[in-house]
């Protein structure tokens, strides 16, 4: 079902008025909307649709949406009850840190300049560009930046949860979920900088599609030459609350940010949670209900966009991208997919070692690939099969973790609610 420019907009109106609060509709036969419309819309790009409802693993678990207003950001739980019953995976949960073993530390450190973070913090991103150059963001403005000896806290004006870096070669971009930019080092600070630097930008003007529904980032990827940064943007508003779409943004010669459509809603609306690519021009992105979609010329004035069949209606939270032919994706219930050059569908990965939400996934090689996921899970492959990763000093505490990020071989930063971990402890 594909809706017209006009309903859309009368409806637009009629949301604003009404300020519908979506966590008291019915979740089904939205997201059976939200895929008839990404079908319809890009069956004739991708042809995709003609595999139909994918193909669930035996005993696949489906994710329960939770509305907003979950954990997603501010102070988190620290997943753990000292009290609880015993634990049934201690032998993945150790006191003593070696070299191989998973410890925590990093920017919790009580001693790192500008103090560590309150144990509270949910890290939301880890993204640097080399093992001597990492940026950390958490709940509540918590930003951090390693520079291969000690971590130190930036201030970034904020409470603010940042959602995304955009690493450029000049300087560093962080997108929040509010839609706000901050920007430092791409020009000299100007009078309103923030003591770590910081630029903070007037909130993003959307493409007309966008205009006057409330958004939110959820992700976003951009090599750090490329022109066009792509996000994931999710509508929070009302009936609109199901859509979400593909934008990208760049920064211009007069240093203001502009946003464009990169694939309108109105041809593609599935609900999409990460972004990667190992090229700047060809980009994935992951969502809700299984959907993956492949961006080409993702950098050029008409960029396309064709769904695959990832063999799963679980949801996906995370992608990582090898090559222009290699990809890994992750999600609930324990959902990993691989994606080998096929031309309409990605792999089912077996024999996963957990049942748990997967929530990230990064790697250095094909052959060296993390996940991180739900009850602090770490799964590692090493080409040949996927083990579940130890991990010293949390105790009792069981947090959950949300991101991975990797420098190369052996330099590997998890984060999640009140923890970030490396291996040995060490950058």
């Amino acid at each position: 079902m594909m809706l017209d420019r006009a309903s859309v907009v009368g409806a637009r109106g009629s949301a604003r008025r009404r300020r519908t609060n979506h966590r008291f509709m019915n979740w089904r036969p939205i997201v059976v909307a939200s895929r008839i419309v990404a079908c319809t819309s890009v069956a004739m790009l991708a042809g995709a649709c003609a595999t139909a409802k994918p193909t669930a693993e035996p005993g696949a678990q489906e994710e329960v949406r939770i509305p907003d207003g979950d954990a997603d950001g501010g102070a988190a739980d620290d997943g753990g009850d000292a009290d609880a019953a015993p634990c049934t995976d201690c032998e993945y949960f150790t006191e003593a840190c070696t070299a191989d073993v998973l410890c925590p530390g990093g920017p919790f450190e009580p001693s790192i300049a500008g103090g560590g973070f309150d144990v509270r913090t949910q890290i939301n991103v880890i993204r640097g560009r080399s093992a001597s150059d990492v940026w950390i963001s958490g709940a509540l403005g918590a930003l951090a930046h390693f520079d291969g000896t000690s971590w130190s806290r930036s201030d970034l004006g904020t409470q603010e949860d940042i959602r995304a870096f955009w690493l450029r070669d000049s300087g560093e971009i962080a997108l929040s979920r509010l839609d706000y930019l901050f920007s430092r080092g791409l020009a000299a600070p100007d009078a309103g900088a923030s003591p770590g630097g910081w630029t903070r930008h007037e909130p993003v003007s959307f493409p007309p599609d966008y205009d006057g529904i409330a958004t939110a980032f959820e992700s976003a990827w951009g090599s750090p030459g490329a022109e066009w940064l792509w996000t994931a943007t999710r509508v929070k508003e009302g009936m609109f609350a199901f859509m979400s779409g593909l934008s990208r943004l760049r920064r211009l010669p007069s240093g203001d940010f502009e946003v464009a459509d990169g694939i309108p809603w109105s041809e593609f609306a599935g609900q999409m949670t990460a972004l990667h690519g190992a090229s700047p021009d060809v980009v994935w992105a992951v969502g809700l209900d299984g959907v993956t979609a492949r961006i080409s010329g993702a950098q050029s004035d008409a960029p396309s966009v064709e769904l695959f069949n990832s063999q799963t209606w679980n949801a996906l939270h995370g992608v990582w991208v090898a090559s222009d032919s290699e990809a890994w994706c992750v999600g609930a219930g324990g959902t990993i997919r691989h994606y080998a050059g096929d031309s309409t569908s990605w792999d089912i990965v077996p024999d996963v070692p957990t049942k748990q939400p997967l929530r990230a996934v990064w790697g250095s090689s094909p052959s060296d690939v993390w996940v991180v996921g739900d009850g602090s899970v770490v799964l590692h492959y090493d080409g040949t099969r996927w083990s579940r990763m130890k991990i010293a000093g949390l105790g009792a505490r069981r947090p959950n973790l949300t991101t991975v990020w990797m420098a190369g071989p052996g330099h590997v930063w998890i984060g999640g609610q009140g923890v970030v971990l490396s291996l040995g402890g060490k950058p």
